[in-house]
């Protein structure tokens, strides 16, 4: 992900990290409007690769190796990919809230952020996919892990008023107050998906975290410094 949020006037700040170089062709330009964020594309239709998990029922082979089964890891890869990027554009969104800057802005774009890491990321698909392909008891309890992780990012939703973007649905029509709600469930996302990792192999999951940090490096190697200043870089995975 293009980890960097540049210090642009407030109308234009980006609460959120877009799309990343690998997972988007073309990624949104890192300051982008409110409406301009809610018509980027999605990661499912931009994709260098398939986020769907590939299951075969073929018996596989003592002598070869079964391509489905190389599908499958590529597969997984994808998955845990964006599902750690979900992590990461959790942990920026945290940090904006507690370091109060762009606070005018703050009610219009919390929502569209938890939006983003639940939807573009499309963290339900991703785990149920990466999931597959555990086996046993192993499946079922990192299954429930991950839709837990989307029931707390849906549960600040509903502090909002689904009609206008800048109303909160307790209280009153402000930040002020209400950044313990959206702050504990980041929190309880951030968590869960750890919970969730731990279900997998850890060279695996490493082998994500390091392609994902190695992008992160470029991407702040590559970055034009007469954009502005990076304000938010990525968290280290």
């Amino acid at each position: 992900i293009l980890a960097l949020l540049v210090a642009l006037p407030a109308s234009d700040a980006l609460l959120f990290t877009p799309q990343t170089r690998s997972a988007l062709h073309g990624s949104p330009p890192l300051a982008m409007t409110a409406e301009d964020r809610e018509l980027a594309p999605s990661a499912p239709d931009v994709s260098r690769r398939s986020f769907f998990a590939t299951f075969s029922t073929a018996a596989a082979s003592l002598t070869f190796i079964s391509p489905a089964l190389a599908d499958d890891d590529a597969s997984l890869d994808d998955s845990l990919y964006l599902i750690l990027r979900a992590r990461e554009a959790a942990a920026q969104e945290t940090r904006l809230i507690r370091s109060g800057r762009f606070k005018d802005v703050q009610r219009a774009n919390v929502k569209l952020a938890v939006k983003f890491i639940a939807n573009n990321y499309r963290l339900s698909d991703n785990f149920i996919a990466a999931a597959g392909t555990l086996q046993g008891n192993k499946r079922i309890r990192a299954g429930e892990a991950g839709q837990a992780v989307v029931q707390n990012l849906y549960t600040i939703l509903e502090y909002f008023d689904s009609s206008d973007v800048e109303n909160i649905k307790v209280g009153a029509m402000s930040m002020a107050g209400k950044e313990g709600i959206v702050l504990s469930g980041l929190e309880a996302a951030r968590n869960g998906i750890d919970e969730y990792l731990g279900f997998f192999p850890e060279d695996v999951v490493d082998k994500v975290k390091r392609k994902i940090q190695e992008e992160n490096d470029l991407n702040v190697k590559e970055f034009d410094s007469s954009l502005g200043t990076i304000v938010n870089p990525d968290p280290k995975i």
